[in-house]
């Protein structure tokens, strides 16, 4: 693309992406608010009318207990009672039965909390439900929470009120409700947190839209504009035979090449009628030499499809999939039954470990079925495993059910995620490789933030197995949209890409054995690919859920801690990135943020609490952001001390062998935790990995100063 067409073209996508962002920020943030303010204003009416209900519960037993005759003050395990109703309802403080003179007779909860007199309590009347408040309501409520989340106010403050007891028309007694408004406080701040989720979510999202269709609409018809101009302009009038742009741009595109067409159809009626009506060889030859000249009779067909159209499809499986990641391992545990030949703490790591040992084994296979069949065919095909896996999964009634169900979507994920990156490989040039992958990655974590945030408030809401209904409907969303966007003939063997691919060198296809005798290549998988992927499925996806769960997290709250970790990747990942292409010392980087993975998890030693695991989740985010580009550059490095080994061979064993680090994680997570508690157990692991990296420090090193020795 020249560059008035790239300059046009970013002037145009920039200012699209401004009026998004803006637009997103302006509409965002006012339907949050006011979300917020409504829920703000309906929370405690509904919170009165629960405690109306208790209340009444208890008057109810009170007055049974009365009309059979027992003395009101000597009704037996009435305090038990009480005690149990108060622990059961979090979000209220205190019950207690008083006599006629105010004095308590019995309790349950913490009635220290009791700061007014029994007398200034408010009659328990239920209010009116579905009633809208009008706008000053909304917009005092909205201050008041948003006052007192920016002061951090923690106090529990409380609110008395009382159902009288009466017999005969003889009050007796009253039943008296505290309501803790510390609870409705912390209701208010969970979903303020839900909707900044939800809001970062609606940016993402509208990011990858916007990707694609200005792509699709703007500046891809602004190439091919500039392609077509660029031809006609230096005489070019050939035709392209399958051009067909979308969009404003596109229909001019479309109607210049039908022009091309029209002159061509004009030319070959005379060149026609010239040689039926045996003119003279002059004016023939004249006639061919302008056709040559100015490409009139020249028609040809240009390789079809794009990187972006894997984009999206390959984001909303991606998104599917990622919604379980924040209580799998805890939907498994609810599963559990007892037995002799496994413990809970395994079988609750085995369906991480099952999921990625399949996708180790199924990989390979994935590839070549992509290479004879087809990107788009291969796509459509890996959503039957798919969602047969997750309507495994939503209907499951046993932990072994939801592990054979993993299974079998963990075959659909590799096929579908290897047929996209085969699809943009087959379009992606030596120039672009490197940014092309990067957009692949890129739309994974991008999904996996979304996903893994969105599905933890998702299931607090309505539980574990519909998110597997709702996986299994967005997977069906994402073939429909591969069926749109993604071109059938890429990624076949037909394709000169993959002509080329396929056509490997002996040497090549003895790769992935001679970098077995890589010491350097073996080094990098064995001491920093492998431990880093065992923190990942052991640390993020085991241990976080298992351990928040015990630390009384909610599962949104448990969604929205995992997802800070891909979104540190996703900001700090490009700058890590150029860091290492400037220092050029990759394996230096590596051990360092390998070194920092294992420190972190010793943080959790001990008795650890919620801010400590957040706090582990963001170092443990900067630290893989560190070592995820410069472990990709060291393993190529390391590989070219074997020739004849291509790029796509060394990454396929890298990737490969990064999946046993993923499969040992949960196992070995849950088999120290059967002899250790939490703390310890991370921590074991945590010197475990220090040691490694400070042990492949060391070798390199050695390896580097033999190098200079031979050298001099």
């Amino acid at each position: 693309m020249s560059n008035t067409t790239r300059g046009l073209a970013t002037f145009v996508n920039r200012r699209l992406f401004v009026i998004t962002l803006i637009s997103t920020f302006l509409a965002s943030p006012i339907n949050a608010a006011d979300a917020l303010t409504e829920f703000n204003m309906a929370l405690k009416p509904q919170l009165l009318q629960k405690a109306n209900l208790i209340a009444e519960e208890v008057q109810d037993d009170i007055r049974l207990a009365v009309g059979v005759g027992i003395p009101f003050e000597r009704i037996n395990g009435l305090d038990t009672y009480l005690e149990d109703l108060s622990d059961k309802y979090s979000e209220l403080t205190y019950i207690a039965v008083s006599n006629p003179t105010g004095d308590i007779v019995y309790q349950g909860g913490d009635i220290s909390q009791l700061v007014q007199p029994l007398s200034s309590h408010k009659t328990l009347i239920a209010p009116a439900a579905n009633v809208s408040p009008p706008l000053e309501s909304l917009l005092s409520g909205s201050l008041d929470f948003f006052s007192m989340l920016l002061s951090g106010s923690q106090s529990q403050s409380m609110e008395g009120y009382y159902l009288p007891l009466t017999q005969q028309e003889v009050r007796y007694g009253s039943v008296h409700i505290g309501l803790n408004d510390g609870y409705i406080r912390s209701q208010l701040t969970n979903v303020f947190f839900d909707l900044a989720i939800v809001l970062i979510a609606v940016l993402l999202v509208s990011f990858e839209l916007m990707m694609v269709l200005v792509m699709f609409y703007v500046s891809g018809p602004l190439q091919h504009s500039e392609k077509l101009l660029t031809r006609q302009a230096e005489g070019d009038f050939s035709v392209q035979q399958n051009q067909q742009q979308k969009g404003i741009i596109g229909f001019f595109v479309n109607r210049m090449n039908q022009d091309s067409r029209t002159i061509q159809n004009n030319f070959q009626q005379v060149y026609d009628r010239a040689i039926e009506q045996k003119d003279e060889p002059g004016t023939v030859e004249k006639l061919r030499q302008l056709a040559k000249r100015f490409s009139l009779q020249k028609v040809f067909t240009e390789s079809r499809g794009s990187i972006i159209d894997a984009r999206i499809p390959l984001f909303v499986f991606s998104f599917a999939e990622e919604l379980q990641k924040s209580f799998m391992p805890l939907f498994v545990s609810e599963y559990y039954q007892p037995n002799s030949w496994i413990s809970r703490d395994i079988m609750i790591g085995l369906p991480i470990s099952v999921f990625m040992g399949v996708i180790a084994i199924i990989t390979p296979f994935a590839g070549r079925w992509t290479d004879r069949y087809g990107c788009k065919r291969i796509f459509m095909t890996g959503l039957i495993p798919a969602i047969s896996g997750y309507l495994i999964c939503a209907f499951a009634n046993s932990a072994e059910a939801i592990i054979a169900g993993r299974g079998v979507t963990a075959v659909g994920y590799a096929v579908i995620t290897i047929s996209c990156q085969g699809y943009m490989a087959a379009l992606l040039t030596r120039e672009n490789r490197a940014k092309g992958m990067a957009v692949f990655v890129g739309v994974l974590m991008t999904a996996s933030m979304c996903g893994t945030a969105l599905g933890g408030i998702i299931a607090d809401r309505i539980g574990y197995q519909p998110v597997f209904i709702l996986a299994a409907m967005l997977a069906l969303v994402a073939g429909a949209l591969a069926w749109v966007m993604l071109c059938s003939e890429v990624g076949c063997n037909e394709t000169p890409a993959n002509t080329e691919k396929n056509a490997a060198t002996p040497a090549q296809a003895r790769g992935p054995k001679a970098l077995l005798r890589n010491y350097r290549f073996v080094g990098i998988i064995l001491f920093c690919a492998i431990p880093a992927k065992i923190i990942l499925t052991g640390f993020l996806y085991y241990f976080v859920p298992v351990y928040l769960i015990t630390l009384d997290a909610s599962q949104a709250e448990i969604g929205r801690i995992m997802m800070i970790y891909a979104l540190i990747i996703i900001f700090l990942g490009p700058t890590a990135s150029h860091i290492a292409d400037r220092s050029k010392h990759m394996i230096d980087l590596v051990v360092f943020g390998t070194v920092l993975s294992g420190a972190v998890l010793l943080l959790l030693n001990g008795d650890a609490d919620v801010l400590t695991v957040l706090i582990a989740v963001v170092l443990m985010g900067m630290a893989h952001a560190i070592i995820k580009a410069p472990l990709i550059a060291a393993a190529l490095e390391a590989a070219e001390y074997t020739p004849d080994v291509g790029r796509t061979t060394v990454l396929g064993v890298l990737r490969t062998c990064e999946r046993i680090g993923s499969v040992i994680g949960p196992l070995l997570v849950a088999a120290l935790l059967v002899f250790y508690d939490y703390g310890a157990a991370m921590a074991i692991i945590g010197v475990g990995i220090i040691g490694i990296g400070c042990f492949t420090g060391v070798y390199f090193r050695r390896m580097r100063r033999k190098e200079a020795q031979a050298c001099a």
